[in-house]
């Protein structure tokens, strides 16, 4: 395989089980230190297969692999032995037609060193690029080949790891190797037998923290704790606690711990669980731990003094060739030159582009001359700022010569355009002090010790609306306020020994009748010939004084404001400590931090421990949507147990560079509020059962369209309507047309009247056509936002018919009860009188006579019987 691997090669690298494996430290670490040494942006560890090359490590890149056709370590591993140069591939046969040559990242040098395995394989290189052609002095050659040592070093350790898991065969060669490696490295190492809470560690660990072994035992995991910094516990616990709930395979991280003279020390800690229970409990926690304090406290002061010089610090270094580049730059560079520190690392001529170019040579032939004799460099040149202006650049820095011959000067370049301006202004002075008192802004006048005008300049229209001549052989005192006349007089006599004074800002009449107010300085010129008396330099500052004083209202009105709050206000910076709380908070919440102090503290100490993860993800979103607000409910500890339910709104503030600064936050306690919605919705739920399973029809609807909201299953089941085919009718639709008229007028009739109950009988219509009579109850309320009405319906059709019954009923015992008043009476009485006549004047009466009276009796006692016939059939029609 002529651009990869043979065979025996490609057996020995799938021996490693490295290729498309993750990046990992140690690689990274070579990388890094590889292009550190030799100066470059790029350093890979690269591997080859016949169809392309993976890197293990990629120093400087973002890609993980390329094609094989597009590999410049194929060529160097045919001579395993040697490091393979090529200082400018632009020029090679072989590569200038490469990718990566012609297109991104424009590599331009090459040096690889190739990886051989014990087994005399070349399985890939240690390489390091370049963007621009350069040469390797012997001693980075000879680094070069140590790290590519050390990166075989660690296949082997790979493979011996590899090799312990099936064997276990060189388990205390390998233990050895490692202590030499601890030892060499100065690691300490610790173990903590879970279980038992029993903790082990060496004595570099120890040594670390200024004990020795004896001192420390017992040692157990409490202990380690309290060696811990308090602000690192929860941060070290809860990666701890990951590891043990098998969320990450193992935890790393910067962390403080306590010397034992009381001084923090800065420790870099790795560690993973590396035996587990058959269950899987975790049994066993190992991990290393590193000395950092001097790279971290060194980071930290160079960090703070470089990004608070209000300029740029950073490392300029010249090459023999003329080339140069910045390093190490500040972040300052943002706000000096436009640019990030990122980009001017990476390409320079983004700044020298900018330089003025009458001013360019004379700043290169500084840097020369200074480059030659390494004499201290100062100079000063004019600068186009990308925000379009042209600022004055000072830079200054103290040179050096490194073994290659190069030249670097740690420097710190200044914007010194406030000063340069003022030097070309004194520069112009007299020209343009004439200019300043002819067209200036400011008001500037002569006046005698008795405050009496000399002269006045043309502004006093402008400022004053007073034309000057009007203010010669006036007093100034007849245009001060009274409030400050005395105060102006005392001041200007008091000139008679002083050279200058500084008045405080008095009110002068303007000519429309206002008070402006007005600052100035008085100088006695009085022996001056030129002068000869009081210069009055005033400035109308009314605006000024104005805003102070809206401010002032301002300040006090939002401070006021913000401590009065029934809310809870405050802030943190972005590792979560209290920078401001207010009142409220501290009233509510204070009891949480038993020394009184909360600022500074950290915000998670308030917060109930089940909600910290939630409170970091809405941080982590304010973070990456700046100027956002998000709402987040959040439980606290109440003081007599249990918790606070709030709701906050979180919001993330940028700093002057536009990076996030801090977060700010308004609280509210809910824990009434959720109760009530609780409560609420139980109630709700409580009166819709009562709707919904009322044995009596029952129906919302709006009053302004008419629309069915919702019905009962009483309803659908009387009416025969689906609930869907409700939802979609109105009331007219249960109506007769009859009846619309009526409908339409009992609705405007609701709408005009404040009452909200009513009552009534009206007629309906079922789905299937029958028509019933409905007892009506409703009463008005505000539904789903609707004005609307709730319809209790009860059909009383059959009670109704039941009713007009019994009242034909009625009409039909009326009708007897007047025949039995007036229909029986009448014969009844006549009857009743012949048979008296029979008894009284039987004797006076003929046979002829007699037959007449008995013909009448006949007669009534007929009609009688007709008379109790029609009643007897009347009352059984009744019945």
């Amino acid at each position: 395989m002529a651009n990869g691997l043979g065979n025996s090669a490609l057996n020995d690298l799938k021996s490693l089980q490295i290729l498309d494996t993750l990046p990992e430290k140690e690689y990274d670490d070579i990388t890094s230190l590889a292009a550190l040494i030799c100066n470059t942006p790029f350093s890979l560890v690269s591997l080859l297969t016949d169809t392309r090359q993976f890197f293990k490590s990629h120093h400087g890149l973002s890609i993980a692999e390329t094609p094989i056709e597009q590999s410049f370590c194929t060529h160097a591993i045919k001579v395993p032995q040697r490091i393979f140069i090529v200082e400018d591939l632009r020029k090679d046969e072989r590569f200038k037609d490469n990718p990566l040559v012609t297109g991104k990242p424009k590599v331009v040098f090459y040096a690889g060193m190739p990886l051989v395995s014990t087994q005399g394989n070349a399985l890939g290189t240690l390489c390091v690029l370049d963007k621009k052609p350069r040469k390797l002095e012997e001693k980075q050659l000879e680094a070069l080949k140590s790290l590519a040592n050390q990166v075989v070093q660690l296949f082997e350790l790979r493979k011996n790891r590899m090799e312990l898991k099936e064997v276990g065969s060189n388990l205390s060669l390998e233990t050895h190797r490692l202590n030499n490696i601890i030892n060499a490295t100065r690691v300490g190492t610790w173990e903590w037998d879970i279980p038992n809470g029993k903790s082990t560690v060496n004595e570099r660990w120890a040594e670390m923290l200024g004990y020795t072994l004896k001192e420390l035992e017992p040692f157990n995991f409490e202990k380690f704790q309290k060696l811990l910094h308090p602000m690192d516990a929860a941060d070290i616990n809860e990666k701890i606690t990951a590891c043990l709930d098998k969320k990450s395979d193992f935890y790393e991280g910067e962390f403080r711990f306590l010397h034992k003279k009381g001084f923090i020390v800065w420790i870099h800690d790795l560690g993973k669980v590396v035996k587990w229970a058959a269950d899987g409990q975790p049994l066993l926690m190992a991990g290393t731990h590193t000395d950092i304090t001097e790279r971290k406290n060194t980071e930290i002061q160079f960090k703070t003094i470089s990004n608070n010089i209000p300029g740029a610090v950073f490392r300029y270094k010249l090459f023999l060739n003329g080339d140069n580049e910045f390093q190490l730059v500040s972040k300052g560079a943002k706000s000096l030159w436009g640019f990030s520190s990122h980009e001017i690392m990476k390409d320079s001529g983004l700044i020298w582009d900018r330089i003025e170019k009458d001013d360019l040579e004379g700043l290169l032939r500084s840097i020369e001359k200074s480059a030659e004799d390494l004499s201290f460099w100062v100079d000063e040149w004019r600068y186009h700022h990308p925000d379009g202006t042209i600022r004055w650049h000072k830079g200054s820095g103290n040179p050096s010569r490194m073994e290659s011959g190069n030249t670097i000067w740690d420097s710190v370049i200044l914007d010194i355009t406030p000063q340069k301006v003022t030097e070309l202004e004194i520069e112009q002075s007299e020209k343009r002090f004439k200019g300043m008192v002819q067209n200036g802004s400011d008001l500037i006048a002569i006046l005698d010790l008795e405050a009496n005008y000399y002269y006045v300049s043309p502004t006093s229209e402008s400022v004053l609306g007073i034309a000057p001549e009007e203010f010669i052989g006036k007093n100034a005192l007849e245009y001060i306020h009274p409030d400050y006349r005395e105060a102006v007089y005392t001041s200007i006599s008091s000139l008679k020994h002083k050279n200058q004074l500084a008045i405080e800002p008095f009110r002068f009449r303007h000519k429309n009748g206002t008070w402006r107010w007005i600052e100035t300085i008085f100088t006695n010129l009085l022996e001056d010939p030129a002068v000869g008396g009081i210069v009055a330099n005033s400035r109308d500052i009314t605006e000024r004084i104005l805003t102070e004083q809206r401010l002032k209202k301002s300040e006090a009105y939002y401070r006021g404001l913000y401590e009065s709050q029934t809310n809870y206000v405050l802030r943190t910076d972005m590792n979560g400590d209290y920078t401001y709380v207010n009142k409220k908070f501290v009233e509510e919440f204070g009891w949480i931090y038993p020394d009184g102090e909360i600022l500074g503290k950290n915000c998670m100490s308030s917060i109930l421990e089940y909600h910290h993860q939630k409170v970091k993800d809405v941080v982590s979103e304010c973070i990456a949507e700046p100027g956002r607000v998000f709402k987040i409910e959040i439980d606290k500890p109440a003081r007599k147990g249990g918790a606070i339910t709030t709701l906050w709104d979180f919001i993330c503030v940028l700093d002057a560079d536009g990076q996030p600064s801090e977060m700010q936050s308004l609280g509210l306690d809910i824990t009434d509020r959720i109760q009530h919605e609780k409560d609420l919705k139980e109630s709700e739920q409580r009166y819709s059962n009562l709707f919904h399973l009322s044995p009596q029809p029952m129906w919302v609807y709006e009053l302004a369209t008419l629309k069915f909201l919702d019905v009962n299953k009483a309803a659908i089941k009387h009416y025969g309507y689906s609930y869907d085919e409700f939802l979609n009718m109105t009331l007219r639709e249960i109506r007769p047309k009859s009846e619309i008229p009526k409908l339409e007028a009992a609705i405007k009739q609701l709408l005009q009247k404040e009452k909200s109950y009513s009552r009534g009988e009206y007629l309906h219509k079922k789905r299937n056509g029958q028509e019933i009579i409905v007892e009506i109850q409703s009463n008005v309320l505000l539904y789903q936002g609707k004005k609307a009405e709730v319809i209790l319906a009860t059909d009383i059709t059959e009670r109704y018919k039941h009713i007009q019954a019994i009242e034909g009923q009625n009409e039909k015992l009326k009708k007897i009860a007047w025949m039995q008043s007036h229909g029986v009476r009448a014969p009844l009485a006549r009857i009743m009188g012949l048979v008296e006549l029979l008894k009284t004047d039987s004797d006076l009466l003929g046979e002829q006579e007699k037959e007449q009276v008995l013909k009448h009796i006949m007669t009534s006692a007929t009609e009688l019987d007709e008379v109790i016939r029609e009643i007897v059939r009347t009352s059984h029609e009744t019945l």
